[in-house]
């Protein structure tokens, strides 16, 4: 309640300082852009005001790995934030995204797979700090591109937003982790208010600054998740199926821009909505189709993380092969 008040709040101050600092995006500056009057590009401003506000109120919570979410939510809110002034390169995105993951790994925060007694693939343990530090930063630097990548229509990424953190938080609880609960409500109440202002037609846009910040606050709170009464092997890939929409459009686009010689972070109208609208989808109901997908598997995701584990990766191997053949049915 806290967050979405102050999220508001932000909101309400930040409409007004966009348009002096002429953080506005306008129409018609590319080709993927159609909306209709210029709108201001605050989520970021939103997001990183109330995490830092709701925190000042919850200092005592505060470890060594929160501090470094923050910092890098930080690096990769002021990357997207001179992004939307200027439209940085590919290059100085990606250090961007590569520093930010660089500041979770040194305050600890990092995939421990390789390392747990209960993973099923077992490795030399050089070899698995080594494996640890690259599935870090792939999984970081994809969940930043993913949640960028779906930022294309109006709503879509501040519902996934919600529906994400709400997973989390109810999930993060039953692990009893009071330090990322707190973190997904402070994400769910300030996604609210921003969705509120973001549904079309969109009165604010998430910007680069936003939708980068909402992926490695994600990005890490999916690192950090510890059930501590389920088997690893069956809770793996609980966060895949809670971000299955944006990796999945983030492979879609990938495959087919590969696949067809262009270029790879070129802005297009290829994505997931975009081809739904192909096939006679309405812009509304493209988006209202995806977020009931995405809240469907993230159900599927959370009844997995008790089962045998054996019957949680057939489940998570029969959804995997569902969302294969959609993949190639919209690739055509």
């Amino acid at each position: 309640l806290l967050s979405t008040v102050i999220g508001l709040v932000f909101i309400y101050f930040g409409k007004n300082t966009a348009v002096r600092f002429n953080l506005i995006d306008y129409p018609g500056t590319a080709d993927h852009k159609n909306h209709q009057k210029p709108t201001p590009m605050i989520g970021g401003i939103v997001i990183i005001g109330t995490l830092f506000t709701v925190m000042i109120f919850n200092f005592n919570i505060l470890n060594e790995s929160l501090i470094g979410i923050l910092l890098a939510s930080c690096c990769v809110f002021l990357f997207g934030l001179i992004d939307d002034y200027k439209n940085l390169n590919v290059k100085s995105k990606l250090f961007g995204q590569f520093i930010a993951s660089i500041l979770l790994l040194y305050y600890g925060v990092r995939v421990d797979f390789f390392n747990s007694p209960e993973f099923f693939i077992k490795v030399a343990p050089s070899t698995a700090y080594s494996l640890n530090i690259m599935i870090t930063i792939i999984w970081i630097i994809g969940i930043i591109n993913a949640f960028n990548l779906i930022d294309g229509i109006d709503g879509l990424a501040a519902g996934i937003s919600i529906l994400s953190s709400l997973f989390f938080l109810i999930i993060s609880i039953g692990a009893y982790q009071p330090d990322i609960a707190l973190l997904c409500c402070t994400i769910l109440g300030c996604s609210i208010s921003i969705y509120y202002f973001n549904v079309t037609p969109a009165k604010i846009f998430l910007g680069d600054s936003g939708s980068q910040t909402l992926g490695l606050l994600f990005a890490a709170i999916a690192i950090k998740y510890n059930p501590i009464n389920a088997n690893q092997s069956s809770t793996w890939f609980v966060p895949i199926m809670i971000f299955s929409i944006p990796i999945f459009d983030l492979l879609l686009v990938l495959f087919s821009r590969i696949r067809r010689g262009k270029k790879v972070y070129s802005a297009s109208r290829d994505h997931t909505f975009h081809r739904l609208e192909k096939i006679g989808f309405s812009k509304e109901r493209s988006v209202l189709t995806i977020q009931g997908v995405s809240l469907f598997l993230g159900i599927v995701g959370f009844l997995c993380i008790n089962l045998n584990f054996i019957y949680a990766n057939l489940v998570f191997l029969i959804f995997l092969t569902l969302g294969v053949l959609t993949f190639f049915v919209l690739d055509k």
